[in-house]
């Protein structure tokens, strides 16, 4: 068995990606599209997490809350509640009836996961199959970055919500290009903890909560951009640019010395069937230092 997670939201294209990021994480996902409905499915099979948005039709979010945390048969089911960004007070009346977390729309799937995996924790209500589906897509041990999988998702969903729409969106790609050489001249773990761990912190630093971070490969790290068109980039990519020139980034090194390269792309001045083209957009536009 794996755990099973109700997710509930008045708009088709959201629950659907709702559904697609609980199964991602190898759990089951069942749906609901107003707070009866949610009612009606919880009384039927009790769900391990319950993800809803408050604004949801008939009976709100916040209600279908009051109801399961006044029911001693459901009030210990952890419930995630997805608000508008900007809407603080209701995500802090949602967190006083007894939420146990809160996600902001627009979703971002990375924090959608995240926030689904905390919950479970925190519960302990993980059984082990589930547990080891879940590590398969957990967050980079390393650097806490999102990973090679989960960049895929979000490439995905950011894509496809920025072609519904309306709105740019942009990829960072920033390389280690001489990581093997420092590998062979160090050691796997001095050269993560000298250039990895440092490399990770200083691109996290660069960009905003909204943005999302990946460990893309071995020696290569991932920037989305969501709602970013080439001039925002191109802000990014300098604020990059000048943080990791930094001499005090990177630990002391005899040569060779970390040798970075960053190249970009940006939806729709790129053009690009899905977010993983314009990612390789991204990547051939990375300089090779060779």
């Amino acid at each position: 068995m794996t755990a099973l997670v109700l997710v509930a939201d008045a708009d088709p294209f959201n629950l659907r990606l709702l559904s697609e990021a609980c199964l991602a994480l190898g759990y089951d996902a069942i749906t609901a599209a107003d707070g009866e409905a949610v009612l009606d499915s919880v009384a039927r099979q009790r769900p391990d997490l319950v993800l809803m948005d408050v604004d949801l039709p008939g009976t709100n979010g916040l209600q279908v809350l009051q109801i399961l945390k006044g029911d001693a048969g459901y009030h210990d089911v952890p419930v995630v509640l997805a608000t508008r960004h900007d809407d603080e007070e209701t995500r802090q009346a949602g967190l006083q009836i007894g939420a146990d977390d809160y996600v902001s729309r627009p979703y971002r799937t990375f924090e959608i996961q995240q926030r689904i995996r905390n919950a479970l924790r925190l519960r302990a209500s993980l059984i082990p199959a589930a547990d080891r589906s879940e590590s398969s897509l957990a967050a980079d041990p390393l650097t806490g970055a999102g990973t090679a999988a989960q960049l895929y998702m979000s490439l995905d969903y950011e894509f496809t919500r920025a072609v519904r729409y309306g709105h740019s969106m942009s990829c960072i790609v920033v390389r280690c290009e001489n990581y093997s050489a420092i590998l062979l001249r160090d050691g796997q773990a001095l050269a993560e903890q000298s250039v990895l761990l440092p490399l990770a912190s200083a691109l996290r630093g660069c960009i905003r909560g909204v943005d999302h971070l990946f460990r893309s490969a071995a020696n290569e790290f991932s920037i989305l951009l969501p709602e970013t068109g080439p001039d925002g980039c191109a802000i990014v990519v300098n604020r990059l640019q000048t943080k990791t020139n930094e001499p005090d980034v990177f630990e002391a090194h005899a040569a060779p010395t970390p040798e970075l390269s960053i190249g970009a792309a940006c939806y729709p001045a790129v053009s690009a069937p899905d977010g993983e083209a314009l990612w390789r957009h991204a990547i051939a536009a990375v300089p090779s230092s060779a």
